[in-house]
């Protein structure tokens, strides 16, 4: 009598798991710098990061002086720091999947489509724009590794070796895996929803604009499907989101009569100026001019804006995070700001030390620099009421006037600091903005 044997077939589970402890990972994993520990997801208001919005956004009252479409702030929101209150690291391990999951691994991306204010309703004035809980102020968001705006219909990008690190057991996916976004504030005037238009307002509105979530076999995210609405598809929601973007707590939105930055040099070049000068207290010099357009009911002011008076000051910001720092160490400072602008590779070979960069107004007085954008800090921090530093053109037209001030750039050695030769390149920019 013959005899059938029957066993059923076998399969390899493919599978994948949230990390956040090392005891997901193998001793030759940490050895080489890979970590882990514990991290909530995109839950709501307490859990986003800072995505680097300047903290006072300036909308005008009238939308012909900033039209639909204008630009008001913008960042980029690095994944690592921006997307949870608590950073991740590089190396931090998020998932871990089966070897079999190659393939089937995947970034994916949204607005939040079933907030009124946070993705649900586009603007009909700006492709991919989205309204905010602020009248007037819609937030565009795109993901750096794909170029395509965030919509609330999901999309995905396939993961691949490149992105993550692997064993002879399992893929590991870390934090560096997932994409940087750049955030947009504009303009709008479309009216498919109507904001609040308080002013000064702390943005509040607790729900966030935007998620970045990691889709895999095994986990709860597996369900979501490219191209459907996120407020009806949020599987995984919210421990399989690693990213959130928000501007919760973050952005103070001020709303009055304002100045715009209408003209200013791409580049001023100092005549060259040997290290003996320098060292004899010889400078060299430029001047250069820097020309605003206000509303005319602009106030010109360095006080906090209060809900009768939106206070307008300009100052210049050393936006080179390697100039401040050479500065800061050089003690280059005021209590809020600083004295000098060094070079973008102060202390790299090559680059002249010892030297460096003041800015002087049109009286001959020595300015404060601007050593980031922090509002309310005074001439101390860098901010000047515009018509200290300018003067009016009497060229009203519209309700608009051209105020122009003239400035110079100085060469000089550093008090202290060793004058040694080569070249200098620094930048500067100039802001205006409500206090």
């Amino acid at each position: 009598m013959g005899v059938v044997l029957l066993s059923s077939p076998l399969f390899s589970q493919a599978n994948c798991t949230r990390v956040t402890s090392t005891s997901s990972l193998t001793t030759e994993l940490i050895n080489e710098g890979y970590t882990a520990s514990s991290w909530t997801g995109a839950c709501h208001n307490a859990c986003g990061g800072n995505i680097g919005l300047p903290p006072i956004v300036s909308i005008s009252s009238s939308s012909s002086f900033t039209p639909a479409g204008s630009l008001l702030a913008s960042s980029t929101a690095n994944f690592l720091t921006a997307s949870q209150a608590k950073a991740y690291t590089e190396n931090q391990i998020l998932f871990r999947c089966a070897l079999a999951d190659a393939g089937s691994l995947s970034e994916i991306y949204t607005t939040q489509s079933y907030s009124a204010y946070s993705g649900m309703y586009e603007t009909t004035d700006i492709e991919g724009a989205y309204h905010t809980y602020v009248n007037n102020v819609a937030i565009r968001l795109t993901n750096l590794k794909t170029g395509n705006y965030f919509t609330g219909r999901w999309q995905s990008r396939l993961l691949t070796s490149d992105d993550w690190v692997q064993d002879d057991t399992y893929i590991y996916i870390p934090a560096s895996a997932f994409s940087d976004v750049y955030v947009e504030l504009l303009r709008t005037s479309s009216t498919a929803i109507t904001g609040i238009s308080t002013s000064p307002y702390l943005y509040a509105w607790g729900y966030n604009s935007g998620f970045i979530g990691f889709r895999g076999p095994g986990l709860a995210s597996a369900g979501v499907v490219d191209g459907v609405l996120e407020g009806g598809n949020y599987y995984g929601w919210y421990e399989n989101y690693p990213g959130s973007f928000g501007m919760y707590g973050h952005v103070t939105f001020v709303r009055g009569a304002m100045c715009l930055v209408k003209d200013y040099p791409s580049v001023v070049l100092l005549p060259t100026i040997s290290t003996a000068s320098l060292n004899n207290g010889e400078t060299s010099q430029s001047t250069f001019d820097i020309s605003l357009s206000c509303e005319d009911a602009a106030i010109s002011s360095v006080s906090k804006s209060t809900s009768s008076s939106a206070n307008v000051a300009m100052g210049f910001l050393v936006n080179q995070s390697t100039a401040v720092t050479a500065a800061t160490t050089l003690g280059l400072t005021s209590t809020n700001g600083l004295t000098h602008l060094l070079d973008t590779n102060y202390g790299s070979s090559g680059v002249a030390s010892g030297v460096g960069i003041r800015i002087y107004d049109q009286n001959g007085n020595v300015l404060n620099l601007l050593s980031s954008k922090t509002m309310t800090t005074g001439n101390d921090g860098g901010w000047y009421a515009y018509k200290d530093l300018t003067t009016s053109q009497d060229d009203s037209t519209d309700g608009v006037t051209t105020y122009t001030g003239n400035f110079t750039a100085s060469l000089e050695a550093i008090s202290g600091e060793t004058v040694t030769a080569g070249s200098v390149n620094a930048q500067l920019q100039v802001v205006v903005s409500f206090q």
